[in-house]
């Protein structure tokens, strides 16, 4: 199987927002993009071999829906990580101290009272699990920066707590060839259709 990790486009909101599970709109003109990319992606969602899920945000569920042509499925395990009490607040006004506290234990710390990294990580393993083994040709998931990169992190074997270095640009697309246990990253973050 090859899987297709997309993040969805850029949101329209004020620059240095935490956004995590807040439903935020588009910029105008992301179907530009996105057309490049199903492009790119040329397959056709219609045959079972061929499968696309989503997060339930609608960021990631309009390019989802773009990308299959109206047969993609929405998980709410794709979901980004929720800030809690930071959601809607910019980065620069959330208290120093608060901030230090996530960055000591990232992985396990959530004193914003939303979700720690683990349990992001725990929901969206537990989901992979589920549907790994259905027969696909093509698996497409589009989601969040915090959803690939823990995926990615968990795919590769590589530690949880340094999955903040890897760096997944809107519209951006990493690419897994998987074959039973075997897993072979092919592509990440990249976005070379535009």
């Amino acid at each position: 199987m090859k899987l297709f990790l997309i993040r969805h486009p850029r949101p329209d909101v004020t620059s240095g927002l935490c956004y995590g599970d807040m439903d935020v709109p588009l910029l105008d003109g992301w179907q530009t993009g996105a057309e490049s990319l199903k492009s790119a992606l040329s397959l056709d969602f219609r045959q079972p071999s061929d499968r696309c899920f989503h997060s339930p945000l609608s960021r990631a569920a309009l390019l989802g829906e773009y990308l299959s042509d109206g047969d993609s499925q929405s998980v709410a395990a794709l979901k980004e990580l929720d800030f809690g009490d930071w959601e809607g607040m910019c980065w620069q006004d959330i208290p120093k101290q608060e901030i230090d506290l996530w960055a000591d234990n990232m992985v396990n710390a959530a004193p914003y009272h939303g979700e720690s990294l683990q349990v992001v990580a725990d929901r969206v393993w537990h989901w992979w699990l589920s549907i790994k083994d259905t027969p696909m040709e093509h698996c497409v998931v589009v989601a969040h920066s915090g959803v690939i990169k823990v995926l990615v992190s968990l795919l590769c074997q590589w530690p949880l707590d340094q999955c903040h270095r890897i760096d997944v640009g809107f519209t951006s697309l990493t690419e897994f060839s998987i074959q039973g246990e075997f897993v072979t990253l092919k592509r990440l973050g990249a976005g070379d259709w535009v």
